[in-house]
């Protein structure tokens, strides 16, 4: 999944959010799951810096754009990570 796949998915997105998502989107990718995970909390305060909210869908699919180049067992350990957080906050 690249930025244009994104803009697909996530139609008449604001300027601000494309603009971050841009600058997302060309941040090296995380070489393994902690790096991904460092590098999506990184995301998430300048997000929150900047009073920029995503949805959960256009949250699901900045993941994609992150764990794309990852190997099966670290997309599995970020899975995992991700689907304990989400049952945290409910």
């Amino acid at each position: 999944m690249n930025i244009d796949d994104l803009m697909k998915a996530a139609p008449g997105i604001s300027p601000e959010k494309l603009e971050f998502l841009k600058a997302f989107a060309n941040m090296p990718a995380g070489s393994n799951s902690a790096a991904m995970m460092r590098q999506l909390a990184n995301c998430q305060r300048q997000a929150k810096d900047q009073n920029i909210q995503f949805t959960p869908n256009e949250q699901d699919l900045m993941i994609q754009l992150l764990t794309a180049n990852l190997s099966p067992s670290e997309k599995a350990r970020v899975d995992q990570v991700l689907a304990m957080l989400k049952m945290t906050r409910h």
